[in-house]
């Protein structure tokens, strides 16, 4: 079985690189690349053409949003998992008219964000944290 393929984009080295040591100890996935602000990251979707995209709100260049927007045109067919600070209605709805697949909280334990990524990339979309689900 393949596994799963995933690019990380996060402006804070230290939360991409945790990100990434969670996820190098799952089975079946694989981070195939990273991204430090919202061009690199839709640069890098492109470039290495991953089955999920987790992705952060608030990044320099392009923020979460602007993302959203350019890989709904440019590559639709690719998996989105928001995990961000932010989950105010505002960050929120806007995603959510592109489609995403997902939206966790950052102060979400390990296992979840994991458990999120196999579900989105299997095709199970609506995949929330109940502080998101609420500011819906």
């Amino acid at each position: 079985m393949k596994p799963t393929r995933v690019v990380l984009a996060d402006d804070h080295t230290m939360v991409r690189k945790g990100i990434r040591l969670i996820l190098e100890r799952a089975p079946g996935i694989e981070v195939v690349g990273e991204a430090s602000n919202g061009i690199e990251a839709v640069d890098c979707v492109i470039r290495h053409d991953p089955d999920v995209l987790v992705l952060d709100m608030e990044m320099p260049e392009l923020d979460g949003l602007g993302v959203v927007r350019h890989l709904a045109a440019l590559r639709p067919d690719v998996r989105i998992l928001v995990l961000s600070a932010h989950t105010d209605k505002h960050f929120v709805q806007g995603v959510l008219e592109y489609g995403v697949a997902g939206y966790l909280a950052k102060d979400e334990a390990p296992e979840k964000v994991v458990d999120a990524i196999r579900r989105v990339a299997a095709g199970s979309g609506g995949f929330f944290s109940e502080r998101v689900i609420n500011a819906v």
